[in-house]
């Protein structure tokens, strides 16, 4: 056994109960098409003479600082299955230079990845792939290419249209993910010293070629919405015939996205939506916990061994309610078809939304005004930026006062929204002459006491006049309860998620129309077995505080900082390492044009040499501008410093 396989003690005792030990090989060689140019990947594998199925993951992200008992890793090889962590080109150990964010030539190296598992003696041929996020984009790349040994697959939390689910969110400029978070991480790793094998030759001469090879990575972060190149990585899931399992979160970026997986697919499917932000399910933070690795191994057991265990005679959609008396409920069909049904509310002469209003007709008259403040949004919570389980949607009436908002009168009877529902804004005479820029509609759940809930959101980029404007919102799968009151609150501001329009107009409205699909539930309809979590308080709580909300009375500006939970861990042959990261945002009322967004991330490893390298990364993005910069100190001395800088004055998609 080499220096790079490791013996991970599972259960030891005489009856196992089917339980393996895990054998992890790191920094395994993966050849490409390319000559020179291999993958690296690790391997964790169950002891055993047999050849087993085969789950592959394969994303940008650095894999030699997880743990070796990370359970996400270790969980399906004690149950009998190779489980292979790829690194994509131009990341972590593996060769080569690394493509843009999402880009569909990554499929080639995917697809290799995914048969030359096939192809190994501990295996049985018969593969499934899996991931979050970006590790999910490969995923779906790969079932759409049709790589031959891909046998079933299990995407979670991911997009589909890069343009629309993550760089510009439906047409509209966002930094602070994507730019300022996702990017200081990125340069991070990029810049990130080897951690399995230090010193060798291969992987200084790798870390000393990222160096300099950060700097497509960071362009390409300033692409504008519209830009040809991003709608060319779109991911065509309408192609994927495989068995696939779509997993989402209803507090994620990506849930929209995973239910029109759900959608498109041409295989048998499954679909979990459940009440997570962008975490993976089998870990308990904020929004509770299920035992998800056992629910994901009963797919694989089905598709990858062809065991009989009854899954495919469930219903296939399971969805957990949000709002009054969650829980999770199961249905044979998305949407909901034998109980569904429609509600309509609009506003008349004045700002209340009630059912059987007259059909809208072209009126100059408004019944409300939006005075741009693009200080608004931050108080739905972090549905729309990735994180790793915190932001809670909060009490925003504060915000829905500063924005223009119109409420029903309390609800008669329980109302379950299911799906995407959809606003109607029609403008007055003296809005109609010019082109609107954006359109922000959150949907609020508004108590007795006046608290105001996020429900749903959504945004349109119109740019262009007209008196009707269609806003579509995302899906959602909600319980109003009787005595509330819905909440629709119209502005063009959605902070720190967007940034800010430079020069925002007033809107004038003479009618707000909604409607909404809902589900007319039996009373006292079970929750399914296993499938119930707390979701009452956090779980962890060394998690809290990570986000702080901060406004400026004096000037009426705001500022929102996002922490993320630093890493502190003892990777390789026993290298420390410490990683944090945070984000801030900050804008004031009279001053849209001035917003900043950075993000910031750095690291600290303490080599088994003595040596101590140091990296910080921060990308810094204004109006007009975006600035990164990437720099290495060793015991204190810098030994690379760069900066990058490119243009974002055309990156409003309004």
């Amino acid at each position: 056994m080499d220096s790079h396989q490791i013996l991970a003690s599972g259960i030891t005792s005489e009856d196992r109960s089917g339980i393996y030990d895990v054998l992890v090989r790191r920094d395994v060689r993966i050849p490409t098409a390319d000559p020179g140019i291999t993958l690296s990947a690790d391997l964790y594998l169950p002891v055993t003479p047999h050849a087993v199925p085969v789950l592959v993951s394969v994303s940008p992200y650095r894999k030699d600082f997880i743990p070796d008992d990370e359970p996400f890793l270790r969980r399906w090889p004690e149950r009998g299955y190779a489980v292979v962590l790829a690194e994509l080109r131009g990341h972590g150990s593996s060769d080569g230079t690394a493509l843009p964010k999402f880009h569909p030539d990554e499929t080639e190296d995917v697809c290799t990845v995914v048969e030359w598992a096939s192809s190994q003696e501990w295996s049985t041929g018969d593969v499934g792939m899996w991931g979050i996020s970006y590790a999910g984009v490969t995923t779906l790349r790969a079932a759409a290419a049709g790589c031959p040994s891909l046998k079933a697959i299990m995407p979670l939390m991911c997009p589909i249209d890069p343009e629309r689910d993550a760089f510009q969110h439906d047409g509209a400029r966002t930094d602070l993910h994507q730019r300022a978070r996702w990017g200081s991480q990125m340069i991070m790793e990029q810049l990130l010293p080897p951690l399995n094998n230090y010193t060798s030759p291969d992987e200084q001469g790798r870390w000393r070629a990222r160096m300099q090879d950060s700097s497509p990575l960071v362009l390409d972060l300033a692409r504008p919405a519209g830009d040809p190149e991003l709608r060319e990585r779109k991911v065509d899931v309408g192609a994927i015939s495989i068995p696939t399992f779509c997993v989402g979160g209803w507090r994620d970026v990506y849930a929209d996205a995973m239910v029109r997986v759900y959608e498109r697919v041409r295989g048998p499917k499954r679909l979990m939506i459940g009440p997570w932000a962008h975490y993976f399910p089998g870990t308990a933070l904020i929004y509770g916990s299920i035992d998800f690795y056992t629910i994901a191994l009963r797919w694989w057991d089905h598709w990858l061994r062809g065991i009989d265990d009854g899954l495919m005679s469930e219903p296939p959609v399971a969805l957990y309610v949000q709002g009054d008396h969650p829980g999770w409920r199961t249905y044979e069909s998305w949407p909901p078809m034998s109980t569904a049904d429609e509600l309509t509310l609009a506003t008349g002469a004045d700002l209340t939304l009630r059912a059987g209003n007259a059909p809208a007709h072209s009126s100059p008259w408004a019944i409300g005004v939006y005075e741009p403040d693009p200080t608004v949004g931050s108080l739905s919570g972090l549905w729309g930026i990735i994180n790793p389980g915190f932001g809670a949607p909060l009490d925003q009436h504060s915000d829905d006062v500063r924005a223009l908002s119109a409420t029903s009168e309390p609800l008669p009877d329980d109302v379950l929204i299911c799906g995407r529902g959809e606003v109607v804004v029609r403008v007055a005479d003296d809005t109609i002459g010019r082109p609107l820029q954006r359109i922000v509609i959150k949907l609020a759940d508004v108590d007795p006491q006046g608290r105001s809930t996020f429900i749903a959101a959504g945004v349109v980029t119109p740019n262009a006049r007209g008196e009707s404007h269609r806003v579509p919102l995302r899906v959602t799968f909600y319980r109003v309860r009787a005595g509330h009151r819905l909440r629709v609150v119209l502005s063009d501001s959605d902070f720190p998620r967007l940034v800010p329009l430079p020069a925002p107009a007033t809107i004038s409205v003479s009618r707000l129309e909604i409607t909404v699909p809902i589900l007319w539930e039996a009373p006292g309809a079970e929750l399914s077995a296993g499938w119930d979590a707390d979701t009452s308080r956090p779980a962890i709580a060394e998690f809290a505080p990570p986000w702080l909300i901060t406004r400026d009375p004096v000037y009426d500006g705001i500022e929102v900082l996002i922490r993320e939970p630093g890493l502190r861990s003892q990777v390789g042959p026993g290298h420390r390492v410490e990683i944090s990261g945070e984000a801030r945002a900050a804008v004031r009322r009279s001053a849209p044009e001035a917003a900043i967004t950075r993000g910031r991330h750095t690291a600290r490893v303490v080599l088994t040499t003595g040596e101590e390298v140091s990296i910080e990364a921060v990308v810094h993005c204004n109006q007009a501008s975006l600035w990164a910069k990437g720099e290495i100190a060793i015991n204190g001395l810098i030994v690379f410093s760069k900066i990058w800088e490119s243009s974002l004055a055309h990156s409003y998609g309004s």
